[in-house]
């Protein structure tokens, strides 16, 4: 690209200078004719003027006057008066300088309609053709200068160009080998990772299995009347702090909520009894780690947990806000009969029975589960989640200790 960018630009710019110039010096070419033929008109008119008078009368005075008046004209060579025997009688010329060219006219004389003899002149045509071809000349020039510099800014652009894209290129993964240009080379690197996405996409426009969890702190007011503002606002903070670290254990994303409510979803490409485990470990390791961080600061935390279940469509985007509008909806109104600590479950696509090979639950309420206990190993486990993400949010050394008052 650094050599084949500047190399088209360059023969663009070349085609356009020869067809440019080809086309100024046609029209050079037809200016310089057309003042040449102005210029012999008009010299010679003036000369008739003149001349058969003073040819009538034979006066070699007034027409060596005329012919040296009509050579004061820096384009006319010189100006000639020859008789009815084509014989010179008198004749100016411009000895300053030597004309490249010259163009020769001559035109009869009529003295009372009997042949008086001739003018002839010379023009300069040359320098007719100099003065009209000065202009084409800057053009060239210009030309020139524009194309060389537009030439040498595509050459350092397209340089820096081609060696970025290198760059990106070895740092993609594929195969080193020479796979031609730089931008077919980046296509090459990027065509699996443009067919893993596509298959992302794909899987995306189908939805995922979504479960929403909502904790809804019961105690909201109480807490704004016992805390000043400074106060309220830490523990709302270490709270946001404690629920992004558990997220980033258990691939959660947290979401909008409602004044005093915690709002986050953990998806899955299918509904499974194991998508539903890993969301109650998650909601239970952070109601774990609130009640540590609650004796810790000395305050009453009531939290109830819910989790509600759905298909939601990643896009169109409205369709994906609507369905987690419904599932927000769901989980409200199943907060408003849950007590401090309670975690709820809501799923049409299990019963107790089946839950209970992941986790020990009592009915609640019609579709709605909640949940008492894991097993012993699970608990283990989960014990070591929780303590681990103590010692991140809790035990910090620039973390603060001291009760909420």
């Amino acid at each position: 690209m650094a050599k084949k960018l500047p190399a088209l630009v360059l023969s663009v710019g070349v085609l356009f200078g020869l067809l440019s110039w080809l086309l100024l010096k046609h029209h050079s070419d037809n200016l310089a004719n057309n003042a040449l033929q102005f210029k012999s008109t008009a010299t010679l008119d003036r000369l008739l003027d003149k001349v058969p008078s003073a040819a009538l009368n034979n006066d070699t005075i007034s027409i060596q006057v005329a012919l040296q008046k009509a050579t004061e004209d820096p384009l006319i060579h010189s100006a000639s008066f020859f008789d009815q025997t084509d014989q010179l009688k008198a004749q100016s010329a411009r000895s300053d300088r030597s004309p490249s060219e010259l163009a020769i006219f001559s035109r009869p004389i009529e003295v009372r309609e009997t042949s008086g003899g001739r003018v002839e002149i010379t023009v300069d045509r040359g320098l007719i053709i100099a003065t009209h071809q000065r202009s084409t000349l800057y053009w060239l020039l210009l030309w020139v200068l524009f194309t060389g510099l537009v030439t040498y800014g595509c050459y350092r652009y397209s340089e820096q160009l081609s060696r970025r894209i290198a760059v990106l290129v070895n740092r993609l993964p594929g195969n080193s080998a020479t796979l031609g240009d730089e931008i077919n080379a980046l296509e090459k690197r990027l065509e699996p990772l443009l067919a893993l996405s596509l298959e992302g996409d794909n899987e995306s426009s189908n939805g995922y299995f979504c479960t929403l969890v909502s904790a809804k702190l019961i105690n909201r007011q109480r807490l704004s009347a016992q805390l000043n503002r400074d106060n309220l606002e830490r523990l709302f903070e270490t709270l946001d702090y404690c629920t992004l670290r558990t997220l980033e254990l258990y691939g959660g994303h947290r979401i909008e909520g409602a004044e005093g409510t915690i709002n986050f979803y953990i998806r899955s490409t299918e509904c499974s009894k194991q998508h539903l485990l890993i969301c109650l470990m998650a909601v239970y390791s952070l109601q774990q780690l609130l009640e540590r961080l609650s004796d810790q600061r000395g305050i009453d935390l009531e939290i109830a947990w819910t989790l509600c279940s759905d298909n939601v469509a990643m896009v169109p985007i409205f369709s994906y806000h609507e369905q987690m509008g419904r599932l927000k909806q769901q989980s409200i109104q199943l907060a408003e009969k849950l007590h401090d600590g309670m975690i709820v479950l809501h799923t049409t696509l299990y019963d107790g029975d089946q839950l209970s090979t992941i986790a020990r639950f009592v009915t609640y309420d019609k579709d709605c589960y909640a949940l008492q206990a894991f097993t012993e190993e699970r608990q283990l486990l989960l014990e070591k989640q929780i303590q681990h993400l103590a010692n991140i949010c809790l035990y910090e050394p620039n973390a603060e200790t001291a009760p909420l008052t």
